[in-house]
């Protein structure tokens, strides 16, 4: 009977999880408690020996070990977070990113800039 080889979390969600934790000043059972999974468990994730954690494991990660911008390892991982989900299901946003494709990276960089701005007026509200 052939074993099946488990599927790692993707390299780069691996590495910022490392390089947060370190960072953090956490020992890696003190990071797990406060997200809630175990210290193996963590563990087995840094070393590339499990797959991509659950949505709300990711996020008790992020706020465990406060990686900033929140939503960064979930883009490490290729998934989408809460508020990207929101984005992405609101009307016009194919529309919006279409219009974003054939810009070039300063163009890109200006919209962005504009939403930031946008954004931070509307929390001052």
């Amino acid at each position: 009977m052939a074993t099946q080889e488990g599927t790692s979390a993707p390299e780069p969600f691996i590495r910022l999880l490392k390089k947060a934790l370190a960072a953090s000043g956490l020992s890696l059972r003190d990071a797990a408690r406060q997200s809630g999974i175990s210290p193996s468990y963590l563990s087995l994730l840094l070393n590339g020996e499990r797959g991509t954690p659950s949505d709300e494991t990711i996020t008790k990660l992020e706020e465990a070990i406060d990686i900033q911008p929140r939503g960064r390892l979930f883009d490490a991982a290729g998934r989408h977070d809460e508020l990207v989900s929101k984005v992405l299901n609101r009307d016009n946003q194919r529309l919006l990113m279409r219009s974003l494709a054939p810009l070039a990276p300063n163009e890109f960089a200006k919209v962005v800039k504009l939403a930031q701005d946008l954004a931070r007026k509307r929390h001052a509200q």
